[in-house]
């Protein structure tokens, strides 16, 4: 059996080992390629790089979209990062480890109280800018006499959130609505738009459901 202790370069363009693969190690069991001078480590080109567990049969492959159109060098962070980063590029394929964006909501209940002597127009709350109602609900806990009317929404659209329709203040019981207005830019007053229609007894509360981006 021939052994080869040493090989430095050959006349050819290429030295090339084959027949079933290439099997190449330093003394530490780890593969190294090094420059002409052996001065310091060469470039390594592969279509897929495929890292393999020991422990399973199943695979890692490293590979790149089909979809590519140019070259690209991404540069890793100088160490592991903390607990609960995200990798974050600087645009030109610099990574670094950031605080992952919280994209969670807050959930917040305000409550308006309604009796039959309430004014015409009742200021609820200001909704916060991007802030998204889920549910508006009407709890009747005194049934109402005559012919009252309720609507919630704002100075531009009476019934935005609740229409009068959706609601019967003179049977004690909670109605339910679940709207499906986006959010907007800017707060908005919210407001109940209170019609007595004669009524001498009465009480409801208004309460409104909805989510702050954190």
């Amino acid at each position: 059996m021939l052994t080869w202790l040493k090989t430095v370069g050959t006349q050819t363009g290429y030295f090339i080992l084959g027949f079933l693969g290439v099997r190449l190690k330093n003394s530490s069991g780890n593969l190294h390629v090094r420059n002409n001078g052996d001065t310091g480590f060469a470039d390594v080109q592969a279509k897929d790089v495929i890292v393999s567990n020991n422990s399973t049969t199943y695979d890692v492959t490293v590979t790149t979209s089909g979809s590519q159109t140019a070259d690209y060098t991404l540069t890793l962070p100088v160490d592991t990062g903390s607990t609960g980063q995200v990798l974050a590029t600087d645009g030109s394929g610099v990574l670094s480890w950031v605080s992952a964006a919280d994209t969670s909501s807050s959930w917040k209940v305000e409550t308006t109280s309604v009796n039959f002597g309430s004014g015409g127009t009742i200021s609820a709350f200001t909704l916060p800018a991007n802030a998204i109602i889920d549910k508006v609900m009407v709890i009747v806990d005194t049934a109402f006499d005559g012919t009252p009317t309720l609507s919630v929404g704002d100075s531009g659209n009476n019934s935005k959130f609740m229409g009068s329709g959706d609601n019967l203040l003179t049977l004690a019981d909670r109605f339910d609505v679940f709207t499906d207005v986006p959010a907007v830019g800017t707060s908005t007053a919210v407001e109940i738009y209170y019609s007595a229609g004669g009524a001498t007894v009465g009480s409801a509360r208004v309460l409104a459901t909805y989510a702050v981006p954190l």
